[in-house]
């Protein structure tokens, strides 16, 4: 009885030791590493490959200048703020509005003054009477070969100048009205000779005035006019007729 239950534990504990040993982890715990990981700097991060391509549109701010309002019309740009452009009227300094005007009244005032004193004294005509008349001299017969002509001009030597034409063709051309006399020919055709002398320029101080004398081949007075105040183009004629 006693060998049997010897057999029995012997059984029992050799069981148990065969338990132990097959029920026994077989693996063996890895630690972990302790490396610290370096983060990737932008250059090593390749290009997203796998994303759709979006068309995005270019945002571009609005131009107030050339869009149209509401009422179909573009708006005027405003420079004034600009400094440099012709358009800039902009000034840090207060002007006063009557600027220089007060001086431009007083010089138009005395200027018109002189010219009313010089015209009232003879030594300037006055243009606001002006004579823009014709004038005859009349017909005259002759048997003289040519006519003398003497001018100047008697009142102000300004650069008043005439013309002078015989049968519509120019025959003198600028003569300068001076103080002192100046002469010239007409050689006269067998009958009819339309003379003509023309006003050609009325100088500096107010219509042409000049002084003429018109004389035979012996010296002999045909005609004598003054005219005062003549305005450009007007013309002084006179009709010979030589036999």
């Amino acid at each position: 009885m006693k060998r049997f239950l010897f057999f029995i534990i012997i059984i029992g504990l050799s069981s148990k030791a065969f338990g132990q040993i097959e029920f026994k982890p077989k693996f063996k715990a890895i630690k972990p590493q302790t490396t610290i990981a370096k983060p990737k700097k932008e250059k090593d991060i390749p290009p997203p490959t796998n994303f759709a391509k979006l068309d995005l549109p270019k945002i571009v701010a609005p131009n107030v200048l050339k869009e149209t309002n509401i009422f179909g019309t573009k708006p005027k740009p405003d420079n004034s703020f600009e400094i440099g452009t012709p358009e800039n009227h902009f000034s840090m300094t207060p002007k006063n509005k009557f600027e220089h005007k007060l001086g431009d009244v007083y010089q138009d005032k005395m200027t018109k003054d002189l010219s009313k004193t010089m015209i009232r004294e003879g030594l300037k005509e006055d243009k606001s009477l002006l004579d823009r008349v014709d004038r005859y001299l009349g017909e005259y017969r002759t048997k003289s070969e040519y006519f003398t002509v003497k001018y100047r001009d008697y009142i102000v030597i300004d650069g008043d100048l005439i013309n002078v034409y015989l049968n519509g063709k120019l025959l003198r051309s600028g003569l300068y009205l001076n103080s002192e006399f100046g002469e010239f020919r007409i050689p006269l055709n067998l009958g009819l000779n339309d003379i003509e002398f023309v006003v050609a320029s009325m100088g500096t101080s107010g219509g042409n005035t000049a002084e003429l004398h018109v004389l035979d081949d012996v010296n002999r007075d045909i005609t004598t006019e003054y005219w005062n105040n003549l305005a450009l183009g007007v013309k002084i004629k006179m009709i010979v007729i030589r036999e």
